[in-house]
């Protein structure tokens, strides 16, 4: 890793260590594997810098691991704390139907920065193409789900809303 900017080779070992043992639902690839796709997508894009992209290594350590938001503050400072807790989905204990758990989401990241939503379209991006061959009752909800998301947050980057389209699309095409 000699020649990685720092702040990135350190987002780098946290998120590794933050999701150490964990693995991706239909592939049981390591969970770690996810971010770092993520935060190579980031790092292509026009918005990589150093925080964007240590911001997409550590955009699920707190809604999956034990990881705190002030630890994350912490450790990388502010602005990856905020990129941070802007892609963490909130918690809504109280809200049992999916359907509107997904709605207050979405309507909360209409809100979030560019640089957000475009870390996030990528994100998305990732996991319905890690999810093409699985062609389950969640899958097609979380399906459903990424066109909705693209149509509120392709406004970040109409390139990105056009590629997870495309993503949905193949994976529609693979199924049975």
């Amino acid at each position: 890793m000699k020649g990685i900017n720092p702040l990135i080779k350190k987002a780098g070992h946290f998120a590794r260590r933050a999701h150490r043992g964990q693995r991706r639902k239909y592939r049981g690839s390591p969970y770690s594997h996810h971010p770092f796709r993520v935060a190579r997508a980031v790092a292509a894009h026009e918005i990589g810098t150093s925080v964007t992209v240590a911001a997409a290594l550590l955009h699920d350590t707190v809604e999956d691991t034990a990881v705190s938001h002030a630890l994350i503050e912490r450790e990388f400072g502010t602005e990856v704390a905020q990129l941070v807790r802007e892609l963490t989905k909130l918690k809504q204990p109280d809200v049992s139907d999916r359907r509107e758990r997904f709605q207050n989401e979405l309507t909360r990241l209409e809100g979030i920065s560019r640089e957000a939503k475009i870390i996030k379209l990528l994100d998305r991006i990732d996991n319905v193409r890690e999810s093409r061959h699985v062609a389950d009752g969640f899958t097609q909800r979380y399906l459903v789900e990424s066109c909705q998301l693209a149509e509120s947050l392709g406004d970040a980057d109409p390139e990105l809303k056009a590629e997870l389209l495309l993503a949905i699309d193949d994976c529609r095409s693979v199924w049975p």
